[in-house]
């Protein structure tokens, strides 16, 4: 396939197979400056996909887990470079979360933390204050993290499917210290699982940008 009929997604996935971080930045920029992908076009149609391609034989899992964890830490790179566009994106929003605020986390033994962090910046994009308080956040520290801060919504991620048996008495808990936030679950364990967030005591779910600007919206 000749380059210039290549779509961006094959291009940056090229791009990350030959673990050019500085060819991956100067890229994903390129598409936004050229006005060819929005910052949530580029994060949903092309980052988030090229991470879902990376694959490591589970026989070589050992040897090879450092290419996936590099590819990984480049993306977070660019996501870095493109938070420029995440703040220019917000003055053309019209900032329908203005005036409330979000927290986002993992829940502990929850590593996985690249598609809350470009949840974090759907919801900068909105309006919202947002504070994004890690990976592998223990609960008790998730309970005094809701009570400082005063979250008018609370997102939890959660990709391994394994962390959704913590739910439920994780989010009763955060109920009883931030009765007037609503809890929304997000990550591609609901997905995998075929549960819905309803079966672990949340409100909803949120699984992109549609997801977060209808969100804001309702809330308005």
């Amino acid at each position: 396939m000749p380059p210039e009929a290549k779509t961006p997604l094959d291009t940056f996935v090229s791009i990350l197979e030959n673990l050019d971080r500085d060819g991956a930045v100067s890229y994903a920029l390129s598409l936004l400056d050229g006005g060819r992908l929005t910052l949530p076009e580029l994060y949903e149609q092309v980052l988030a996909p090229a991470l879902n391609r990376i694959q490591v034989p589970r026989e070589r899992e050992d040897a090879l887990i450092w290419r996936e964890h590099l590819q990984s830490a480049i993306v977070q790179k660019v996501m870095g470079a493109c938070y420029p566009h995440v703040q220019k994106a917000r003055e053309a929003s019209g900032a329908p979360g203005k005036g409330k605020r979000v927290m986002l986390a993992c829940p502990q033994e929850e590593y996985h933390e690249i598609g809350v962090s470009m949840g974090a910046d759907f919801f900068v994009i909105l309006g919202y204050e947002v504070a994004y308080v890690g990976c592998n956040t223990p609960r008790d520290t998730l309970l005094s993290a809701a009570e400082d801060l005063k979250p008018d919504l609370v997102v939890l991620s959660v990709t391994n499917y394994l962390n959704l048996a913590q739910l439920p008495v994780l989010i009763t808990a955060l109920k009883e210290r931030r009765p007037e936030a609503k809890v929304m679950l997000s990550g591609s364990a609901l997905r995998h699982t075929g549960r819905s967030a309803a079966d672990f005591h949340a409100d909803g779910a949120v699984q992109s940008f549609e997801d977060v600007r209808m969100l804001a919206e309702v809330t308005e």
